[in-house]
């Protein structure tokens, strides 16, 4: 019995480790439950690997109770163990060293601007200068003590209804301070304000306030109705700019996933009517927009040609049918419909290895943005990259996130400028 656990052990650790680089569930077959389980594997073994490694170190000390170690086969198994904690440590090494790429690409596409832009917080240059405190506990972040978090702020109430949002700000009090509004993830359908903390926590550290936004999920709802929740705590936020110390003239959204699309819609449809019902007139504009492994295919995953059933059901959740029959709703939920000589700058993220979101799909909504000439716009595909790399702050967060960081003070800073401020 030990020697066929043993086994099963070891099978199961190359599987996990070939996840990592190769996500085994295919999309064009795999159920959305499969999809998710080959997401969150690769995840957590990639992405969370010290806890990795030592939740295999006490099941290898359980197993050294046993005689398995006195046989060749217990260290055959011992070995290939080592094999796979050493490929995905090199893993590790190589998203270690990608912000110098990243930083490249970012000066080949954005020029001078990224050039002269700055940033607080730098990214570790090696492996004794990663944050290991909070990358074993995630929860160490909410504890600095230059912020303070102000949960399950009510910002729309109606009837029975009431919508809530997070709020991350620095102690010190400062007016006009610019804004950072984070639209979690979930497939529309579930998800946390409190994904991307790492980010917020480190933004309202640099003198930025965050608000991590809330929205109602389907089946209960259908779309637009999510964006319109979102649009109501943009003009809340406007509404009560001087009370929460905020510039309710630049405002940037980010989220990752199904928030990424929100985010986007957020800055390719201000003011439009069909989204703000009942607050028509407010002003809906932001100054720019960061998806993290955002979803902008809405068509596609209905097509014969390349069948994504997973996503599919989820959209038939979400739009209340299929494209033939909520055409309306469909050309309304796709952001490459609504990108415009007006739209403000995107930075996309997209991981090369994502396990739900292909590449290609952001490429796609790149050429849409890249159509109208958008200044002040770049892609990053980032590879060995999973889906939702940001939730935690691990190594890659560690090493991702200041990018983010930097961006978003160029676009403060090409804002200032503009207002004449300095």
């Amino acid at each position: 019995m030990v020697t066929i656990l043993f086994i099963f052990w070891t099978l199961s650790s190359v599987f996990l480790t070939l996840n990592v680089f190769h996500p085994l569930a295919k999309r064009r077959s795999s159920s959305f439950f499969t999809l998710l389980i080959s997401f969150a594997l690769g995840w957590l073994v990639g992405d969370l690997l010290p806890q990795w490694i030592l939740l295999n170190s006490g099941i290898a000390l359980l197993f050294s109770f046993s005689d398995i170690f006195s046989q060749t086969l217990g260290w055959a198994g011992l070995v290939i163990h080592l094999c796979c904690w050493i490929i995905l440590i090199i893993r590790l090494w190589i998203i270690l060293n990608l912000p110098a790429r990243i930083d490249q690409q970012l000066e080949e596409q954005l020029g001078s601007n990224w050039q002269n832009s700055s940033t607080f917080f730098s990214p570790p240059g090696n492996f004794l200068e990663v944050n290991w405190h909070s990358w074993l506990n995630p929860n160490s972040i909410l504890e600095d003590p230059r912020i303070e978090i102000i949960r399950n702020h009510v910002f729309f109430e109606e009837d029975d209804l009431r919508l809530r949002l997070d709020i991350y700000r620095p102690r010190s009090s400062k007016k006009k301070r610019p804004v950072l509004l984070q639209i979690h993830g979930g497939a529309w359908i579930s998800g946390s304000k409190r994904q991307a903390a790492f980010l917020m926590t480190h933004m309202a550290a640099q003198g930025w306030v965050c608000f991590s936004v809330g929205y109602r999920f389907s089946p209960d709802i259908k779309f637009p109705q999510h964006l319109i929740d979102i649009k109501h705590a943009l003009k809340w936020n406007r509404n009560h700019a001087k009370e929460v110390d905020v510039d309710s003239g630049f405002i940037v959204s980010t989220g990752g996933s199904a928030g990424g699309h929100l985010a986007a819609l957020m800055a390719l449809t201000p003011n439009q009517p069909e989204f703000q019902p009942g607050f028509e007139q407010d002003d809906t504009r932001i100054q720019g927009c960061i998806p993290v492994s955002g979803v902008f295919d809405f068509s596609t995953p209905f097509s014969k040609k390349t069948p994504y059933p997973a996503k599919a059901k989820v959209l038939k959740m979400v739009c209340g049918g299929t494209p033939e029959t909520e055409p309306e709703c469909y050309q309304q939920i796709t952001p490459a419909n609504w990108v415009s000589k007006k739209t403000p700058p995107f930075l996309l993220l997209q991981g090369e290895t994502d396990a739900l979101i292909p590449v290609q799909e952001t490429q796609a909504f790149w050429h849409a943005l890249q159509s109208k000439n958008r200044r002040h716009s770049a892609l990053l595909t980032l590879p060995l990259i999973e889906h939702a790399f940001d939730i935690f702050p691990t190594l890659t967060a560690q090493c991702i996130v200041p990018v983010i960081e930097q961006y978003l003070l160029m676009l403060h800073e090409n804002y200032n400028k503009q207002q004449g401020i300095k």
